[in-house]
């Protein structure tokens, strides 16, 4: 999922620092940069400023390569890379303001405090750290015969809302979003520890309707045994069906805490560790093997992208979408 490493060591970071001047109210917390007082303001451009930003350099990290794209360009290729084309108009509206939204605030920090890992590039196309993107090339590959009618609704969506930006106290948001929730979305101080006012728990009723929300993963012994090793002091002794112990789970089933190897580790990190789809999981010990069943894909924080499509398909428009996910913003 989106961002995913990034934001888990970022959302640390922020908790140990003071909030940035967007967040003075409400404590500290970060989906992609960090919160902290000694970061500049990150002040969200005037129209000119957005028009004059008409160029994209972005790391390709396969190829390790920094090449410079009209935004356009970079805009519908990250659409092409984070939502499915087939999604709603609308959706993709509100996916292109959020990912135009996490590309200023991403530039913005490399003019102040500049990442060498970038080589110079403005962001990459990472999906761990960043965001994705697909070059046109990589996209006809991607879609065969349907990629002219593809390319077309995805420039439109782009153009539709060339320019806006989502704020919070004037700022750029941290623009979080993942692919499907439990039916709720989860508060960033939930999953990374940090509050952030606009990152809170909402509801996503259309999730629970896709086909892919709930899925069942099997591991052996030895393949759950691998796997915890990741997992800092992570020790397995005795029978097998024991390895596993009582979890802590909010009353969405989002697991806050689970022991193993009789010692508590968080819901994320366990995630992380068996690779699991999402942190709202149970588990259960048979035949020798553990079964885990996940609800939801991703960290679940900020925007659904299926419950963007649901929402848009029952007549919400982009503005509704963006708002309704991410709690008290404006568009800029």
């Amino acid at each position: 999922m989106r961002f995913y490493k990034a934001l888990t060591v970022l959302i640390t970071l922020s908790v140990l620092l003071v909030p940035l001047l967007s967040l003075r109210s409400g404590g500290s917390g970060s989906q992609d940069g960090q919160e902290d007082g000694s970061e500049q303001t990150t002040q969200a451009p005037d129209g000119n400023e957005a028009a004059d930003a008409d160029t994209v350099k972005v790391l390709m990290t396969e190829q390790n390569e920094v090449i410079e794209v009209e935004l356009e360009e970079y805009l519908i290729g990250v659409l092409a890379a984070e939502m499915s084309p087939a999604y709603h108009e609308e959706a993709l509206k509100a996916q292109a303001v959020a990912a135009y939204t996490y590309l200023v605030r991403k530039r913005s920090e490399q003019e102040s405090n500049a990442d060498a890992a970038l080589l110079g590039a403005d962001i990459s196309n990472d999906t761990s750290t960043h965001q994705g993107y697909l070059t046109k090339q990589e996209r006809t590959e991607k879609w065969g015969d349907k990629a002219e009618s593809y390319e077309k609704k995805l420039a439109a969506a782009v153009e539709a809302v060339s320019g806006k930006l989502i704020t919070y106290n004037g700022e750029p948001i941290l623009a979080a979003f993942h692919a499907i929730n439990s039916g709720s979305t989860q508060s960033a101080k939930t999953v990374w520890g940090g509050e952030v006012e606009y990152l809170q728990a909402v509801t996503s009723v259309g999730d629970k309707l896709s086909p892919d929300c709930v899925k069942t993963v099997a591991m052996t012994e030895q393949e759950l045994s691998d796997a915890v090793s990741a997992l800092e002091g992570c020790l397995l002794e005795g029978e097998a069906e024991s390895w596993i112990g009582e979890a802590n789970t909010a009353s969405d089933g989002y697991v806050i805490s689970v022991q193993i190897g009789g010692k508590a580790y968080s819901g994320l990190k366990v995630r992380e560790a068996l690779g699991l789809r999402s942190a709202v999981f149970t588990f259960e010990y048979k035949n020798s093997s553990f079964y885990f069943t996940t609800v939801g894909y991703g960290h679940c924080v900020g925007m659904s992208q299926y419950g963007a499509d649901y929402m848009a398909r029952q007549g919400s428009t982009w503005e509704e979408i963006i708002k309704h996910y991410y709690t008290g913003v404006e568009i800029s």
